[in-house]
């Protein structure tokens, strides 16, 4: 049998030695993609035109979807393969900021406490001394800072400003499991086999429950074997004919002044002595340029026969 899978399993070695010497993403892509297009004109030959635009929209999906390779991004940050390495501006934007709002508070408790009836002399020291430490702990903080900052990247990063993000890495991204890759493909080529047999099955079982006239006509040949009436059976060629005709199907007699009808017919030598013309024994029948079935003649009676 002759299908989608069968096919591939032909052509996987060579597609997938194409595949692993691919410089990229893209030209996987574009590899898979002539790949499919090649696959469905094989088999364009040996399916009936249905079938081969039915083949067509499943391979379509199976092309989409290796397409999606295009959309990983090959740009990565340097700074994201580890996790410990954050910049000092970062990490120190949040001690600083907690620094400040103490100050903030302190301040205003100072100023309060000043500006009381009768205020405890102690307080305005203490909270005096809290504030000349934590500004002594911020600075201690801005000079670690700018030293880890130079050994980083030799560029003083002050507090309060990001830091630049990190430098982006061009990858080359490539298909690391060659075989697995191919095996999807392989996957979804045979569910499209699936489908596309299970579509035939069934509009072969369903062909003669709609054609009521073809049905009807069966009965009256059954009808006319039961009454042994071969008069009225032949009566039924005419509308067997008519049927035909209605689906587009011509109902060819031999000519022998048309050549073309050579192509059409099988030609046997005449055996009656009696017979001097051409005889059609069986007629071709024909659906606009294509013969669905060849037709037979018999030749006049010759006597070298």
């Amino acid at each position: 049998m002759t299908d989608l899978l069968t096919n591939f399993d032909s052509d996987k070695k060579e597609l997938g030695n194409r595949i692993e010497a691919a410089p990229s993403i893209e030209a996987v892509v574009k590899l898979t993609d002539a790949y499919l297009s090649k696959l469905h004109g094989d088999m364009t030959r040996v399916y009936s035109l249905q079938k081969s635009r039915n083949s067509g929209y499943l391979l379509e999906i199976v092309r989409y979807a290796a397409r999606m390779l295009n959309t990983v991004e090959p740009v990565v940050h340097a700074a994201e393969s580890h996790s410990s390495d954050v910049l000092p501006g970062q990490t120190s934007k949040g001690f600083v900021m907690f620094g400040k709002v103490v100050q903030s508070a302190i301040i205003l408790a100072l100023l309060m406490a000043l500006l009381s009836v009768n205020p405890a002399p102690w307080i305005p020291i203490l909270l005096v001394i809290i504030l000349l430490g934590i500004e002594i702990y911020l600075h201690v903080l801005e000079w670690r800072i700018r030293s880890v900052s130079r050994k980083f990247s030799g560029v003083h990063t002050p507090i309060g400003i990001s830091s630049p993000l990190p430098a982006k890495v061009d990858v080359q991204l490539k298909i690391a499991h060659v075989h697995a890759f191919l095996n999807c493909i392989a996957d979804a080529l045979s569910y499209a086999d699936k489908a596309l047999n299970e579509q035939a099955s069934e509009k072969e079982g369903s062909f003669l429950e709609k054609e009521t006239q073809i049905l009807k006509l069966f009965q009256d040949l059954f009808e006319a074997k039961a009454f042994h009436d071969g008069e009225w059976a032949f009566k039924k060629v005419g509308h067997i004919q008519a049927i035909l005709w209605e689906r587009g199907i011509a109902v060819k007699e031999f000519d022998p002044m048309d050549a073309a009808d050579i192509l059409l017919f099988d030609v046997e030598p005449g055996a009656d002595p009696s017979i001097s013309r051409h005889v059609t024994i069986r007629p071709a029948f024909i659906k606009g340029k294509h013969v669905l079935l060849r037709g037979r003649v018999a030749e006049p009676f010759s006597k070298h026969f």
